[in-house]
This record gives structure tokens, sequence and C-alpha cells, in this order.
């Protein structure tokens, strides 16, 4: 870090400068990829501040290079020129994001920004609900064209405009105080960042990796890098949080670390890939998330990120991917193992899901040892403990065994003779972003009109699901049962179901279903698992 103090330049801005500052592309928010945290009552709060005068804190910005790109900065898009003087938001986001979009008529209809002035009363107030009609939005007064449109469509208050005219003079009067730090080195500005950081609506990990580490020069974040793997890949879309684990583990198996200085000289030589910088690093991330999704789905029978049981499998078998990106074809084979042994271990209790035991994983995987560390993979699971079958649990899909069993399910679909594996995974990933969860992929095999209140739970076992994933098996009862009839052996259907759906008790239903969802799951489990047969490396020819 360079001893040479830091010059921070004292400005002020006008409410308007900041609104053209955004819209010219010259002021930009990093993107820390998070929601936007304040409600409307909080920009409320901050218009009345600055309409009674109130301080609203010192704006912090860092003044460096910014790329051509497209900016999202609250409900408003700017395609923005590429600027060697950039003012990059360090501290503010969340004022600067609700003063723009608040004087903005692009804003309108977005209700965290719905602010108005009531002129009657002198004051701000939301515009949200029932208001007075005497309340003008601000994005029209702050536009004097606007205004005076306003006053002609609301002729009873023409007596107002001298109030109008007052709070116009009062907003733009109004400076707000920023400090722009040029020149400054990027570990300093990290010590900033992080002390601010410390109080008021503290930032997740992510967050505070991705404005000090997002990848400036092609436009790149964590949201980007889900977004383009689900595009690639049908997986749907990961979270930023793991996105990152899979950046850090990739690095290094530590993959809990702090989030500072993450591309700092010490992570640096620790690092298996030290050579890379920002860019590298979240380029090569997307590159091995598409692998390792891959593998998931075409391997492991695992189809989309709804149905994956444990996200310390994906995380794991990204760093594999990144260290060994072309694997023996019998190591691919035994690393599928480790992942089921690991589910199935996971679900039975025997050994923990904990960052811990992730960690424990991560370093068994090492630069230049494909074949020892899936050897090892398989050594940390360790030998089996029990024959004793997955039980069929109840149909939740936030619960990793149900995800584990609809997998199974899953399986059968990529057997069938009638479905084709790439279409079909870019199936589910529809219908789900549809549905909203793979939990409306499960029908009812017996119905809740049948089973009646007092089902004893046999009404939600995942015995009485079958998992749909055809768009015409969804139109209506009667393409719903011809697809059943069609694909009973696909939908782990029993014998007689057809005929027997009307004369049986329901009960009785469930029961016949769920011996054979037992058998099929299980028999799925042990084809991964690979308990029966011997686990050694490929053969290293010399």
């Amino acid at each position: 870090m360079s001893s040479e103090a830091m010059q921070p330049k004292h400005e002020t801005f006008r409410l308007s400068e900041l609104r053209d500052l955004v819209a010219t592309g010259r002021v930009r928010i990093p993107d820390f990829q998070r929601p936007f945290r304040w409600a409307n009552q909080d920009v409320v709060a901050l218009f009345d501040s600055l309409h009674q005068g109130y301080p609203i804190g010192n704006l912090l910005m860092w003044k460096r290079e910014a790329p051509a790109q497209r900016v999202t900065v609250g409900s408003i898009d700017i395609d923005a020129p590429q600027r060697p003087d950039a003012l990059w938001l360090v501290d503010g986001q969340q004022r600067v994001t609700s003063i723009v979009n608040a004087m903005d008529a692009r804003s309108v209809g977005d209700g965290r920004f719905a602010v108005g002035y009531d002129l009657e009363n002198s004051c701000v107030v939301s515009t949200l609900g029932r208001h007075s009609r005497a309340v003008m939005p601000l994005f029209r007064l702050f536009d004097f064209e606007s205004a005076w449109q306003w006053f002609e469509e609301n002729t009873e208050f023409q007596a107002l405009r001298g109030r109008y005219q007052e709070a116009f003079n009062t907003f733009n009067a109004v400076s707000v105080p920023a400090t722009v730090l040029e020149g400054a080195d990027e570990d300093k500005l990290r010590v900033i960042f992080d002390r601010i950081n410390q109080s008021g609506k503290k930032l997740k990990s992510f967050e505070v990796f991705e404005a000090l580490n997002s990848s400036v020069s092609d436009g790149r974040t964590l949201r980007s890098i889900s977004d383009a793997v689900a595009r690639s890949t049908s997986f749907g879309l990961l979270s930023e949080d793991q996105v990152l684990n899979v950046l850090k583990a990739r690095r290094h198996p530590d993959y809990m670390r702090d989030v500072r200085d993450e591309f700092g000289d010490e992570r640096r030589r620790n690092s298996d890939f030290p050579d890379e910088d920002r860019d590298e690093a979240y380029a090569q991330t997307e590159l091995v998330l598409k692998r390792a999704t891959r593998f998931l789905q075409d391997n492991c029978c695992i189809p989309h990120v709804t149905l994956l049981p444990y996200s310390a499998i994906l995380v794991v078998v990204a760093r594999f991917f990144a260290l060994f990106p072309e694997p023996k074809r019998r190591n691919k084979e035994l690393l599928k193992r480790w992942v089921w042994r690991t589910i199935v271990k996971t679900i039975e209790g025997t050994i923990s899901s904990g960052n811990v035991q992730t960690r424990t994983f991560l370093k068994s995987v090492r630069r230049g040892d494909e074949s020892d560390s899936v050897q090892e993979l398989l050594e940390s699971v360790g030998e089996r403990v029990t024959a004793d079958r997955i039980l069929i649990p109840t149909a939740r899909m936030n619960r990793s065994d149900s995800k584990a069993c609809v997998c199974a399910m899953w399986s059968h679909y990529m057997r069938s003779e009638d479905c084709t594996g790439q279409a079909l995974t870019a199936l589910f990933d529809s219908l789900v972003g549809d549905y909203g969860s793979a939990a409306y992929l499960l029908e009812d095999y017996v119905g809740y009109d049948r089973m009646g209140e007092d089902s004893g739970g046999r009404y939600s076992s995942l015995a009485n699901k079958i998992l749909l994933v055809s768009e015409e098996a969804w139109q209506d009862g009667d393409a719903l049962r011809a697809f059943m009839t069609a694909h009973a052996d696909m939908l782990m259907l029993p014998d007689g179901t057809e005929e027997s759906e009307s004369q049986v008790d329901p009960e009785e239903l469930i029961n016949r279903r769920e011996e054979v969802v037992s058998l099929r799951v299980n028999e799925f489990f042990d084809s991964m698992m690979a308990w029966d047969y011997v686990s050694f490396a490929p053969v290293e020819l010399s």
C-alpha cells in the first residue's frame, strides 16, 4: 500500500446536477447486485430532510475510468458512454438512486419512488394510496413545463402557484456534499469502504465483494455470470452467494474466507491462479460454472438448481473442473459416485453439510493430482454405513431428501426414448421459471378431494406426487390422463393405475405407488453411489 497521503476533494452537487450526472453516465453506481433496499417511506423521509434543510450526509465518490455500458439506476436504464473521469459512488447509492428516480418521469409506476409535494400543507408526502389532489408529484415539481401543465389540469389550485415556487426554490438551493477521491489506490479504498460498512444496513458478503472487485472492463458481475450460466445450461439462476463461493473456491479451498482484499498480493500468492486479475477470475468462474452444471445435469441427473440437494456439491465440483477442465472419463464416473454418496450420507446424517466438511472436501482437490483428488474425495466420504433404503419423504421441495428423490424421478425421463436430454432440461427450466418452483411440477397421484382432511400425511407424501415435465400434460385433465397412460413406466406408476383409480381405496393406491417409487428411487441411488463396485483410479500409462 502506498504511503502517500490521499488528497480528497470536497465538492457539492445540486439535486439537478446529480440527476444530470447520472443521466449522462458520469456518476456510476457500483452494481452491488442487491435489490434496492429503501422502501417508499425511506425515500419520502429523504426528501423531507432535503426540504427541511436537514443534513443527509456526505456522498463518497471515486474518480476513475468507466467503460461504455448499460447502467440501471432504480427504474432508469442509461446507455452510458466510456469515460475517463467517471464518479463511482462508494457510499451514497441509496440516496442518489432515490433522488434521481423521484425526480424522473421514467420512474412513474415504481412505488418506491412515489413521492410528491403537498401544496396545501407545504410538506413532502407519499403518493401511494389515497392522498390530496393538491399533491404534485416530485418529477413534475422539478420540471417547470410539467408543473405548469399540472396547474392547467388542476385549475382549482391556481392560487397555490406561489407555494409551488417556494418549494421549487427550496429544493433547487439544496447542495449535497460529496468527497471525491482521485488517485486513491484500491487498498485504501477497501479500508474506507469496510469502515463505512460497519454501520447502517450492513452489506452481505457478496455485496461487499462486488462493490470492490466487480469486473469493470467487461461489465461482468456475479449476477451477469449467473445469467450467462442459466442461458447456456438451463440450470436455473444461481444466487450471487453461490457464484461468489465458486469464485473463491476455485482460487483456494478456504471458500469462507473474508472477501476483502481478494486480489491483493498476499491472496494472489496463495491462490491456485496467482497470475489472474479480476477480469480473468470472473471470466473463468463463468466458464467453470458452465462445466460444473453440465456435469451435474449429464452425469448426475441433477437437472436444475432447484433440485440441487446441497449447494456445497456445486462448489466442490466447480473447483474440480477449474483445476482439471478435461478430466479422464473414469474420474468423472468416480466424481459422480462422490456426489451421490455425499448427498445420501448427508441425508442419512452420517456426514455434515456444514462449512467445515465442505472445506475438507475442497482441500482434497489439489492442482496437478486429478486422480488422487478424486480418490481423496471418496475417502473423505467414508464407507457405506447402512444398506437401509431411503424412505420416501413428504413432498417439501425446500428439503434435500425431497430434491434427491425428485432427481431419481427425473432420471426416468432421461432414460425414456421419447425424451431428449438438452431439450427436456430446457423445458424443465422453462416450466420452473413459469411456476417459480419445482414443487409446481408435482401433480397429485390421488387428488385431495378423494383423500379427505384426515389423510395422516399420506396426501403430502412424495409417493403421491408425479413429476410432470410436459407442456401438454398440464393443459387439462384429459391431456394429463393421456400422458400418464402413455408414460406409466417413466412416471413410476403401478400396474393397473387407470383401471383402479375409482375402485381402490385412496390410501391403498398411494401404498402401491410408494412401493414402486421406493424401489425405483433406491435403485437410482444404488446405481449412482455404486457401493458394490471398486472405485479404483484410472490406470496411468507410462
